[in-house]
């Protein structure tokens, strides 16, 4: 009688079981990140970070990403909170500075005034960056880049007085609640009145408040060109994100070779937000002019006064919150 050889013999059952080990190894060799941001899916900053994911699972060094946009795993000052403790890997997120006054300096008013500047300012080497880092590390989070997403200028239902320079302006506009921007608005010459952003929009559609500061060009179309008739590109705050880890995650989780490859990989994705930027708020401010939004003109010059009186006005009122030194160092880098 012809013997059956057995597909389930000891030799392929071992082959079989070599394969499986491989294959859970490689599984279990592989860590995986939270990556949480505030972000909606279609915008610039959602873009460059599914190119991240990309770039680390492709690095060669065992990361699997799980991405969480659009503010799925919580509001900015949640999302820090979860990171200190290590229950997020990173963020992209606003840095709220309900943990720690000096964090503020990230709205400080005429950080900067120009492309250039926000260059400087926003990249490794800075004071203010420096400062940062220091701040977050101190709270438990290691910094891995700041990214600046655009200009923050004025936009109103009818033309302020004397917007060209920091004279009373005869309007009452909306602000947030960051004490630096309620201070700068008010000796730009504004009345202010702090409401929530998702409320803005009807607050001047119904004339509650005659504008509002507090968002980029690129916002400003998007959300809100229906409610007004003008915008002054006052450049006067930096919508500004940043990139962070849980120092949990950084110093427990990761290896040397992971630490390497995601320190350069959100460096690069950082250093790229100023250059779109530039092109974004041109090309929104285009946008609103061809909705209809009149751009109310400003030059360099005058907008480098207004930078100049603020700096020397309104930033020794913060010296308490925020410390005389830390002031002096940020105003050294400009």
């Amino acid at each position: 009688m012809k013997k059956i050889q057995n597909p389930f013999s000891l030799k392929s059952l071992i082959a079989s079981s070599m394969v499986m080990g491989a294959l859970l190894a490689t599984s279990a060799e592989a860590t995986t990140l939270r990556i949480a941001s505030q972000h909606a899916p279609d915008q610039y900053a959602s873009e460059v970070l599914r190119q991240i994911k990309t770039d680390l699972e492709g690095a060669g060094v065992d990361l699997k990403i799980k991405l969480y946009p659009a503010g799925q795993l919580g509001s900015g000052e949640q999302l820090l909170g979860d990171t200190v403790r290590g229950d997020i890997d990173i963020v992209h997120s606003f840095v709220y500075s309900h943990k720690d006054p000096v964090l503020e300096i990230n709205s400080l008013p005429y950080l900067v005034s120009n492309y250039d500047e926000m260059e400087k300012v926003f990249s490794p080497g800075s004071n203010f960056y420096g400062i940062f880092d220091q701040r977050m590390d101190k709270m438990g989070l290691k910094l891995l880049g700041v990214t600046a997403e655009g200009f923050i200028g004025v936009m109103s239902s009818s033309v302020p007085e004397n917007y060209k320079t920091t004279g009373a302006k005869g309007q009452n506009i909306r602000v947030w609640s960051a004490q630096s921007a309620k201070l700068a608005t008010q000796d730009m010459g504004f009345n202010t009145t702090t409401i929530d952003w998702g409320d803005a929009f009807p607050a001047i559609q119904q004339g509650v408040v005659d504008g509002m500061i507090g968002a980029t060009p690129e916002a400003t179309y998007t959300t809100f060109k229906e409610a007004i008739s003008n915008y002054v590109p006052y450049n006067a705050f930096v919508e500004n994100y940043a990139y962070y880890a849980s120092k949990k995650t950084w110093e427990k989780k990761l290896n040397d070779e992971q630490r390497k490859v995601i320190a350069e990989v959100f460096a690069k994705a950082a250093a790229g937000f100023v250059d779109w930027s530039r092109e974004n708020d041109a090309a929104n401010l285009k946008k609103l002019e061809q909705f209809g939004v009149n751009i109310l003109p400003i030059s360099d010059a005058e907008r480098s006064a207004i930078a100049q009186e603020i700096r020397a006005k309104t930033w020794p009122k913060l010296e308490d919150r925020l410390g005389k030194e830390v002031l002096q160092k940020v105003i050294a880098d400009l």
